[in-house]
């Protein structure tokens, strides 16, 4: 995959030091992220495309177009990986594009796709669909579905519950056998998490079978 952030960037006229600054990083940071040289981390990747007012596809360098959002009845967002709906499973890369109705697209400038892998939020995403994630600005609404990192590698989408020392992840499944995980940050085993972004719609990919 070839990112367009150096391209974005001094479209933007801003300088490798100044995205730094804005990024709270270095120089040499920035450097490495536009040559490629270290794996980008997705909130980074929302982050520089935010501050550069640039789509997330075209700085994933799945569209040739800075702009935010397109006229038309459908646009296109980028697959970024596979997200687990069952036990936490690590994201995987995915260089894919589906288009959304542009409606959609206008409201959540900066969403993307993932790709829902099991069973257990199967009542409202079914295994197989893809989730649209808005990234989180705002405070979390108790028992809507996120998409969450554990770990920091570990991904899976579930319904969150904020507690006051922690997060619980709760399924949404037919199945009983999941069940609810509590991450108390006042244990000191206790992975970290961190929230992607709400799901807030879901396709089906052609040839779903139904």
């Amino acid at each position: 995959m070839k990112y367009q952030i150096a391209e974005a960037r001094k479209l933007r006229n801003i300088t490798q030091a100044e995205l730094a600054e804005k990024m709270g990083t270095t120089q040499q940071t920035v450097q490495r992220y536009e040559t490629n040289q270290v794996n980008i981390r997705m909130d980074k990747m929302i982050e520089m495309s935010e501050i550069l007012n640039v789509s997330l596809a075209y700085l994933l360098g799945m569209s040739s177009s800075p702009e935010i959002s397109e006229v038309s009845d459908m646009a296109p967002v980028p697959l970024l990986g596979s997200i687990a709906a069952g036990t936490p499973i690590e994201m995987i890369s995915v260089d894919e594009t589906y288009d959304i109705p542009a409606d959609i697209h206008e409201r959540y400038p900066q969403a993307f796709l993932l790709k829902v892998v099991g069973e257990s939020m199967n009542r409202v995403l079914p295994n197989g669909c893809y989730a649209l994630i808005n990234p989180c600005k705002e405070e979390i609404k108790p028992m809507k579905a996120y998409a969450v990192c554990v770990n920091g590698f570990d991904a899976t989408i579930k319904r969150v519950k904020p507690l006051s020392n922690g997060y619980e992840l709760i399924p949404d499944s037919i199945d009983p056998t999941f069940r609810p995980q509590i991450f108390d940050f006042n244990e000191i085993d206790t992975q970290p998490i961190s929230i992607i972004g709400e799901v807030i719609w879901y396709l089906v990919p052609f040839g779903f079978e139904i």
